[in-house]
């Protein structure tokens, strides 16, 4: 079939339409009047509006776009926001937004499929939404007796239409059939992956709680948002819509210049005015000339004017003026050229303050200002304006540029047109009540401006943008929310931290404790202030700080304060340590006084000094690395950490207890080289007081209770109850799913830390048919179940084969189109589960057990009834299906495992 083509989607189109919904269906909504004996009287927008749909309605201006294009219309002057929108309301949108209603039939001619009940208004536009490929009637019937078109139109089946709306169904039909939402269970099999697709796409999201709330009702607010957000993606022409650039505005009047044609538009002072990417309405004055807007309605009234691009679609041209001749050429004069530009009749010829003159009085030599328009590609000049002379105004703009080499500033003035003036030292920018330099001036921001015989005077930021400055860290408040810098004059500023600020060190993105702030040598920063003046980002740009990891206590002397380290390449360090400087150990209150008793010989450190001066120590009592070495007769592990260093701790025969899940009682033993470990300190002395191993082991899901943080998973006939924290799982790719995206009997690979779980990741598992092997290269080719083509080596790790549970020989084992289940195991390693075929007819689908049996000859003991997984791939041909798609007498064939379906393929 052929699928509406959708080219893009906005990122969350649905994050409102899928909120709450309410109100009862409003079938004649959508239905014009002549359809129906005694219908209410239909209507599209007008500049009146409709009465239900309040000015700062959260949905207002999507509603009136829509209704001003003709895509939903209201009811006695009502648009009924609220009310439940039906499938067969949701199809007639559908079909009018995406401009194809001239491919409709008739009522007449409209062929429908049994028990595909709709109105007859409806029929063409279903009729030719199955066409199009938005609807499928194997999918789509009369439930319980109800006509399917007055059926609500629910949230999966909104986001299924939409998926194919998008041209996205391959993706949808190949996607994981499950999703991470609390409720996925009640989500249909079948449309699993229509709702997966449209998270990943970013076109819907689930509501509170995690849930995705499947059967839930959309409203026409919420449906009206969707298309509106979405339409900046599609091409239909509406009727009574033109976008274009504004070339003539008037109080009652615009006219629109779009494809070489000019269209115009009646005003009054209903017309509601909106600004894309925003939702309110804004003023009519906010309309300009040459700008880019959007115009609807009926009968050359505009009934939605949308501003979609604010920036004027002209260019300025500046010089000395030459001459005119007859022909409307004017000529420009510099150090070796003559550049012309042709006018014409429509051109505005201005002088200095703006008023009108006789071309015809320029003199030779004046500076002129050509404001030429970039819209129509003929770049006509639509205005030339005197601009020599000295020049002494005041006016309000943006600033268009800031060249700090030639040290002038260029304006875009209230008039629309580019100005540039030199800045010198009498020159004054203020924000607020903080004078700032040129530098610190960004295009973008707003601005009232003074100028004095042709130079910057003052320039007073009214609304600014983002900007940036370099200073040194003073101070940062204890409770984070204001930093205080040095500025380049020996000044201290005070601000405000926005909520989230980012900061970066060295290329790294690092937290507010990270930042090294001193009186006297403090970080030089560069820090990027909002147009509120709070400051969103940090950049270390250099340290005159040492900062120590891992270092080792050589000595200390409490008299002097002077305490001797060693760094990890093994160079020496002395520093001064005082009440001054930010101290960390194991206490709540950490004091200099208590810190000193622990500074012993071969103690582990971290410590950042200005200087000699120690800004702040912290004892250092757990590592975690590899180990290199135990030495039992030394009594000492070798530990490799993470950045490269090395690191020799004693442990003591009694004492240091080691933790090994599935192990009781273990002992350094039981530490081996290579063993990943988090080795942690007595707090009074240098020594292991635990050892903590990490090691990894596959489960497959029992249960899950996400209230006590408890998965109960099952390995080898033993069942086991793990604490686990929600935010410490994971899919296969690592994001983090939380409980919400675990299923019973899916695989789970759990790291440990000694006995306690640090990490739960679904096990690497795909589904498919073996498309080649490689035997010289210890290779397998799989063609799994999302249609793409994965190589797994025998190089890197070892290859295994398993049948019915047991492991079998080598790779010869498999075969070109066998069926199995590869799984990559903690270790790294792979292995392939052949499956059993068994072709049967399929009677019926148990969803509460989760079971399929199948039709068995009379008499026969033969077993009937097989466990589904809860990752069995179920397709016709390359196309998945839901099971509950299956009807009886349905030729299937399953691919079992120990009597589990892991595929069925329907015939």
């Amino acid at each position: 079939m052929q699928h509406i083509k959708f080219n893009k989607m906005v990122p969350a189109v649905l994050a409102v339409m899928m909120g709450a919904s309410g109100g009862s269906v409003a079938l004649a909504a959508e239905v014009p009047a002549s359809s129906a004996a005694a219908a209410p009287s239909t209507t599209s927008a007008s500049a009146a509006g409709f009465s239900d749909v309040k000015s700062g309605y959260w949905a207002e201006k999507h509603i009136y776009k829509l209704a001003a294009q003709g895509i939903v219309l209201g009811q006695n002057g009502q648009f009924k926001p609220g009310d439940n929108i039906t499938r067969q309301e949701a199809i007639t949108m559908a079909i009018r937004f995406a401009g194809a209603e001239s491919g409709l039939g008739t009522i007449e001619t409209s062929v429908l499929p049994d028990k595909l009940t709709v109105n007859n208004y409806f029929k063409p536009y279903v009729d030719l939404a199955l066409e199009k490929g938005l609807l499928k009637s194997a999918e789509e019937t009369d439930l319980d007796g109800k006509a399917w078109g007055t059926q609500p139109a629910s949230r999966e089946w909104v986001t299924k239409i939409l998926v194919r709306a998008i041209g996205k169904e391959s993706e949808a039909l190949s996607a994981a059939a499950a999703t991470s939402f609390a409720d996925n269970a009640d989500i249909a099999k079948a449309n699993l992956g229509y709702v997966s697709t449209a998270v990943k796409l970013g076109i819907a999201q689930g509501m509170d709680n995690n849930k995705f709330n499947p059967g839930g009702s959309v409203t026409r607010a919420q449906m009206a948002t969707f298309f509106s957000r979405a339409q900046s993606y599609i091409t239909p022409a509406y009727t009574g819509t033109t976008r274009g650039i504004v070339t003539a505005l008037t109080p009652n009047s615009v006219t629109l210049y779009a494809e070489g044609k000019s269209a115009t538009y009646a005003l009054s002072a209903s017309t509601p005015y909106f600004a894309a990417g925003a939702d309110t309405r804004v003023q009519a004055s906010e309309l300009k000339l040459y700008t880019r807007v959007m115009a609807a309605g009926a009968n050359g009234q505009a009934a939605y004017v949308e501003i979609v691009d604010p920036k004027a679609q002209v260019e300025t041209i500046t010089g000395e003026f030459d001459r005119l001749t007859d022909n409307r050429t004017l000529f420009l004069k510099t150090a070796s050229d003559y550049p012309k530009y042709e006018y014409d009749a429509s051109t505005v010829f201005l002088d200095q303050n703006g008023s009108p003159i006789d071309p015809k009085n320029i003199s030779a030599g004046s500076r002129v200002s050509l404001l030429r328009e970039t819209y129509s590609g003929e770049n006509k000049i639509l205005t030339i304006q005197i601009t020599s002379g000295n020049i002494s105004k005041t006016d309000t703009g943006t600033v268009a540029a800031v060249d700090t080499a030639s040290g002038t500033i260029t304006f875009v003035g209230s008039a629309g047109a580019s100005e540039t003036y030199k800045f010198d030292s009498g020159s004054i920018i203020r924000y607020g009540n903080e004078i700032i330099g040129l530098s610190d001036l960004k295009a973008g921001s707003k601005v009232r401006y003074t100028i004095e015989n042709n130079a910057v005077r003052t320039v007073e930021v009214t609304e600014s943008v983002e900007r940036t400055l370099t200073a040194s860290l003073y101070q940062t408040s204890a409770d984070g929310s204001t930093l205080t810098y040095k500025t380049d004059g020996g000044a201290l500023e005070v601000k405000l931290l926005a909520d989230k600020a980012e900061v970066i060190i060295g290329g790294k993105s690092a937290s507010l404790q990270d930042l090294i702030p001193d009186k006297t040598q403090g970080d030089r920063v560069e820090l990027t202030l909002n147009g509120s003046g709070e400051v969103t980002r940090i950049v270390v740009k250099n340290r005159e700080a040492t900062q120590l990891s891992l270092a080792t206590v050589s000595s200390y002397d409490a008299a002097t304060g002077v305490l001797a380290v060693i760094d990890t390449a093994g160079k020496p360090y002395a520093f001064t340590l005082d009440a001054n400087a930010k101290l960390a150990y194991n206490v709540p209150a950490p004091t200099l006084k208590g810190i000193e008793p622990l500074l012993i010989k071969g103690r582990g450190l971290n410590l950042t000094a200005v200087g000699s001066r120690l800004i702040s120590l912290e004892l250092v009592y757990k590592y975690e690395g590899t180990v290199e070495q135990v030495n039992a007769a030394a009594q000492a592990v070798t530990l490799k950490l993470d950045d490269g260093t090395s690191i020799k701790l004693p442990y003591g025969t009694t004492g240091t207890v080691v933790q090994v899940y599935g192990i009781s009682g273990a002992t350094m033993a039981n530490v081996k080289t290579g063993d990943r470990i988090v080795a942690s300190l007595y707090a009074d002395r240098v020594a292991l007081q635990s050892v903590a191993v990490q090691t990894t082991r596959q489960f497959r899901v029992v249960d899950t209770t996400p209230g006590s943080s408890r998965l109960s998973v099952e390995q080898g006939g033993t069942t086991a109850s793990l604490f686990v924290d929600n935010k410490a799982i994971f899919n296969a790719q690592g994001a983090q799913i939380g409980y919400a995206g675990l299923t019973a009997g899916a695989l789970v690979d759990v790291t440990f830390s000694g006995p306690e779980v640090s990490k739960v990741k679904l096990s690497d598992s795909m589904l498919g048919t073996i498309q080649s092997i490689d035997p010289a290269g210890r290779s397998v080719t799989l063609l799994t179940s999302t249609g793409a083509a994965r190589t797994y080596s025998g190089a890197v790790s070892p290859l295994n084969v398993s049948q019915n549970g047991s492991l079998v020989s080598g790779l010869r084992t498999l075969t070109a189109g066998q069926h199995v289940q590869a799984v990559v195991q903690p270790d790294g390693s792979t292995t392939f589960t052949i499956f059993q075929a068994l072709s049967k007819t399929f009677a019926r689908y148990d969803a509460l057990t989760q079971t399929i049996v199948v039709k068995i000859t009379p008499g026969s003991a033969e077993n009937n009834v097989f466990k589904v997984a809860p990752e069995a791939w179920i397709h016709q041909g390359t196309t998945n299906i839901g099971v509950q798609s299956l009807v009886g007498d349905d030729k299937i064939v399953l691919y079992l495992n120990n009597n589990v379906v892991y595929e069925l393929v329907k015939q």
